[in-house]
């Protein structure tokens, strides 16, 4: 006997008076089954064809389904972004140009690489070859949520009308938070005040990373005493200013992987009319990358959502940097020893004994005690000395 027929005859049985469960036994099925085929008679009313017949559990809709004027908008940035050899393609770039076109909500990365691999548009990730290490250590330091934050400078450069302008931009190192803020110009001030901007926004860090180029050290050489309003911002903070290597740029590589994003996925993706404009779309993009970038190094986890439920330190409101450099805190420098032995901090040059040749060392000032400090990456005490440490600011 078919099921359909089971179910006729488990209902008439039903209906002469016969118990569910002396039908259930006598038909090899449960008396629930009896009692949800006699209700389903009941609720439809309907010829016994019709009502014994099961219902499709395929749900009506596809929750995962994505809307085709969607899923046509993607494939149309995709090709239009792989077309200019100067934009990025990813998820992430596709997502801010269809925010820009007014789709709402934005389609997540899952679904943007899902729509890309069905119209035949994916292609392999381009590995570009980073640094190599040559086997030689390099001081490392903790990297989990806000320990250490990496800064870069990106300008000066022009809009429309010889408009020059300059971006500070961070990342959180251990959550990939980002910050930027667009400044008129690359002058040490601003540069403290934008820091201490995104740092309301991101947290303070433990460290602060970053090249050795004057807007942030300050002075330049042979001024090597001579800090800026970086690094007293830093230190009244209890933050760590420290200065990568000589040269070595990838030391900073992920904010300036992120700059690479913020070039083309948003700078170059766009004509703004206006400093004021650029500043508006350029926080709107700050928020839509931690809101929406998701990273493998986090297990898909967006910046927000690694941050989400932290207890996060930020700059007292109305915090403004200091006049003059405080008497607290350390500078780190860190640097490569080559074989002329020298260690060059600023423009001070301290030779350090040749079985330090080829390796890095860093260098601990303490505005405090006027003191410098030089280890390795061992932590062993190579140089001590007196370091004098101007209080006025270059």
């Amino acid at each position: 006997m078919e099921e359909a027929e089971l179910r006729i005859e488990a209902v008439r049985r039903r209906l002469a008076g016969e118990s569910a469960q002396s039908i259930a036994t006598r038909l090899g099925r449960s008396s629930r089954w009896v009692r949800k085929w006699t209700a389903r008679h009941a609720e439809e009313a309907a010829s016994e064809e019709t009502w014994a017949q099961g219902h499709s559990r395929a749900p009506l809709g596809c929750p995962t389904r994505t809307d085709e004027q969607v899923r046509r908008l993607i494939v149309e940035v995709r090709q239009r972004l792989t077309a200019n050899p100067r934009s990025q393609y990813g998820a992430l770039a596709i997502a801010w140009e269809l925010r820009k076109l007014g789709v709402d909500p934005v389609p997540g990365p899952w679904t943007i690489n899902r729509v890309i691999a069905a119209a035949g548009l994916a292609r392999p990730r381009r590995r570009v070859q980073g640094y190599q290490s040559r086997g030689v250590p390099y001081p490392q330091v903790p990297a989990q949520v806000q320990d250490l934050h990496q800064v870069d400078m990106i300008g000066p450069r022009h809009l429309e009308g010889a408009v020059r302008f300059s971006a500070l931009n961070l990342v959180d190192v251990g959550s990939h938070s980002a910050g930027s803020v667009i400044l008129p110009g690359p002058r040490p001030p601003l540069m403290a005040k934008a820091l201490v901007e995104v740092w309301q926004r991101v947290g303070i860090p433990v460290r602060c990373q970053m090249d050795n180029h004057s807007t942030f050290r300050g002075g330049i050489p042979p001024h090597a005493h001579l800090f800026g309003p970086v690094v007293a911002t830093c230190l009244d903070l209890d933050v760590v200013p420290r200065f990568i290597p000589l040269r070595e740029p990838w030391r900073n590589g992920v904010v300036e992987h992120f700059n690479d994003v913020w070039d083309k996925s948003f700078y170059r993706t766009a004509r703004f009319g206006s400093i004021d404009e650029l500043t508006r779309e350029n926080a709107a993009f700050e928020a839509f990358h931690n809101r929406e970038h998701r990273y493998s190094a986090h297990r898909g986890k967006s910046p927000d959502e690694m941050t989400a439920g932290l207890h996060i330190q930020i700059p007292a409101s109305g915090y403004q940097p200091p006049g003059s450099l405080p008497r607290r805190g350390r500078i780190e420098v860190v640097r490569f020893i080559r074989s002329d032995q020298r260690l060059d901090l600023f423009g001070k040059k301290i030779t350090l004994d040749a079985a330090h040749a080829y390796s890095y060392v860093t260098a601990i000032i303490r505005p405090r005690s006027q003191t410098l400090t030089v280890i390795t990456v061992h932590g062993e005490i190579v140089h001590e000395s007196k370091f004098p440490v101007a209080t006025q600011l270059r």
